[in-house]
């Protein structure tokens, strides 16, 4: 009766664990969509097209609903979600993208410099910059000059809320001049024609390794299960001698 419930019990473990997982693991796959030219904005809303930043060219966004418009598809960038023009980015989703796939820089303020709610002065909030350590870069924008020779502004992502900072209150004048890094995947961050074939081989790889790891989880699963099994139902040695055989060895004495 024990071994009848311990299968029991085993086979609801399998037929749980194939139920959920997959389904988990659907949920986490997202296509990206590659953003392949300057200027391309990231939009709040549709209405009055506000511009969050704009997207830096060769990175991606996380397409979250496509053709949400016939203009537009709802993206997401690093945790911020807004909305594309379909003209402006890749045609064709990608399913392997090497991670982040989005800038991974941080923005360092000048000296009592605040954040700002929007590009404008007086959007002043009461977070002070140069306390803050975690300031991720998102992109540029555009906004007041004021007696600066520049209208740029960093957006910047802290906790979880897109803020705003003038680029001369920061140490991170490089990003003017210089601009981000292209993307992994990107031909131009190799600099040879050979870029688009190691993005290819490198997507490969992601996608074997994802395989491989979903065979090992089913191995890891099966053989304990295989090895509980035999150990089971093997057969078992008798010790325990018959009635017949002690009284035929009490007649020999």
């Amino acid at each position: 009766m024990k071994r009848i419930v311990l299968c029991l019990l085993l086979l609801t473990f399998v037929l749980t664990t194939f139920c959920f997982v997959p389904a988990t693991a659907a949920a986490e796959d997202y296509s990206y969509l590659e953003i392949k030219q300057d200027g391309v904005c990231l939009y709040e809303n549709t209405v009055v097209q506000d511009v969050l930043f704009i997207l830096p060219k060769t990175y991606y966004v996380k397409l979250i609903k496509a053709n949400l418009t016939s203009v537009y598809h709802l993206v997401e960038y690093n945790g911020v979600r807004g909305l594309v023009k379909a003209a402006e980015v890749s045609d064709t989703p990608e399913l392997n993208v090497l991670s982040p796939y989005y800038t991974n820089r941080t923005i360092s303020a000048n000296a009592g410099q605040y954040l700002y709610a929007k590009p404008a002065f007086a959007e002043q909030t009461n977070l002070i910059a140069s306390e803050l350590t975690a300031l991720l870069y998102l992109g540029k924008t555009n906004g007041e000059k004021r007696n600066y020779s520049t209208a740029t502004w960093f957006a910047v992502l802290y906790a979880n809320q897109v803020y705003y900072i003038h680029s001369a209150m920061t140490e991170d004048l490089d990003l003017l001049e210089f601009g981000i890094p292209a993307h992994p995947n990107s031909a131009a961050s190799s600099g040879n024609v050979d870029g688009d074939e190691t993005a290819a081989k490198d997507k490969d790889k992601g996608g074997s390794s994802v395989d491989t790891v979903r065979i090992l989880l089913i191995l890891g699963m099966f053989v304990p299960i295989v090895i509980i099994l035999v150990v089971l139902f093997r057969p078992r040695k008798k010790f325990a001698r018959s009635r017949s055989d002690r009284e035929a060895e009490d007649d020999d004495y």
